[in-house]
């Protein structure tokens, strides 16, 4: 019970970083541009400095050991995730669905959730922030991979229920396809990725040490920029919302009776009946695990439709309405721990 008023608090506090967002937009000081611009900020630069400095630490093979079972988890959590969403919003338009199924796969592990951990967990804890930083690693292969094939994959954009790839004669739509194919392949060379593989050298090799203060100073400050301008992003999608679309969307309750719901308590559920078969987890990793997997839709969701044009008007509003729900639903899913 001592965990549930500093999640409210944390959730709470992040949801209040969208309001700048929405004031800039509303007052117009936010250009034409400017939401993708802060989205590439994050996503290419201060976002892999966060993942480094959570493995720049002394090696400790305890730490080692429950990492490996963090990642395992982490692997299954998306695993179960991925499957279930990609077998829902089959009738949902296409825009919508895509961001359906990803705002259903992947959640705030690192924007809200290790800021969470770090708040939450640490003191008790010690080394649950650097778990964290292990199942985002999992994370980050995905959301490289799969969330750029659910948003670059054969569309249909026009709603005939042909995709346009299939139908597509100029050459130059038939080369933005096969582009938008190719970059799934790049997704382990993502800085994302680099910096977890970096940071894991440093962790196990005792080099971390001679890293300049300096070089630390600058990539702290740059962590620092995550979940503030994540948030700004959504702040400013939110601010071109339509608020009293929202009940009536049908595929929303879908999704958030999945995000909030029942994935998290099939991870609940996973973590007994590996006890039950004598494979226990440590406490800490379940506790992390269903923290982490409990968490909102991931606010990247609105930095990838800006990047990869899709419904990022649509997919704030899943993440903001997602956002106010997990104050609620992220204490009682981890009491169920």
């Amino acid at each position: 019970m001592d965990y549930i008023l500093p999640i409210i608090e944390n959730v709470a506090l992040l949801f209040i970083m969208m309001v700048p967002g929405v004031l800039m937009k509303k007052l117009g000081l936010a250009p034409e541009g400017f939401g993708k611009g802060l989205s590439k900020l994050v996503l290419y630069i201060a976002q892999p400095a966060l993942i480094f400095l959570a493995y720049v630490r002394d090696f400790d093979m305890n730490i080692l050991l429950n990492s490996v079972w963090v990642l395992l988890l982490s692997v299954a959590v998306h695993i179960i995730f991925s499957v279930v969403a990609l077998m829902s919003f089959k009738r949902a338009p296409d825009n919508m669905r895509r961001m359906l199924r990803f705002a259903t796969i992947f959640s705030n592990a690192a924007f809200m959730g290790i800021p969470l951990i770090s708040a939450v967990l640490e003191d008790v804890y010690p080394g649950a922030t650097m778990y964290a930083s292990i199942y985002n690693i999992t994370f980050n292969l995905f959301l490289w991979s799969l969330g750029v094939y659910i948003c670059t994959d054969d569309r249909d954009e026009d709603g005939d229920g042909v995709t346009d790839g299939d139908i597509a004669t100029d050459y130059h739509e038939v080369r933005k396809k096969k582009k938008s194919k190719a970059s799934v392949g790049k997704a382990l060379l993502h800085p994302v990725t680099l910096a977890a593989a970096l940071g894991l050298v440093f962790f196990v090799l005792p080099i971390n040490n001679y890293v300049p203060k300096i070089i630390i100073d600058s990539l702290s400050m740059l962590k620092g920029l995550v979940a503030p301008l994540s948030m700004v992003v959504i702040g400013l999608r939110l601010a071109e919302m339509k608020l009293q679309g929202a009940a009536r969307d049908k595929y929303m309750y879908l999704f958030l009776a999945l995000r909030h719901f029942i994935l998290p308590a099939a991870i609940v559920l996973t973590v007994k009946l590996l006890a039950l078969v004598g494979i226990n987890v440590p406490e800490v990793v379940s506790l992390v695990t269903v923290i982490l997997a409990a968490a909102p839709a991931a606010s990247s969701a609105t930095m990838f439709a800006e990047q990869f044009d899709c419904d990022a008007v649509y997919v704030s509003r899943l993440v903001a309405i997602s956002t106010i729900l997990s104050i609620v639903t992220m204490p009682l899913v981890i009491m169920l721990v």
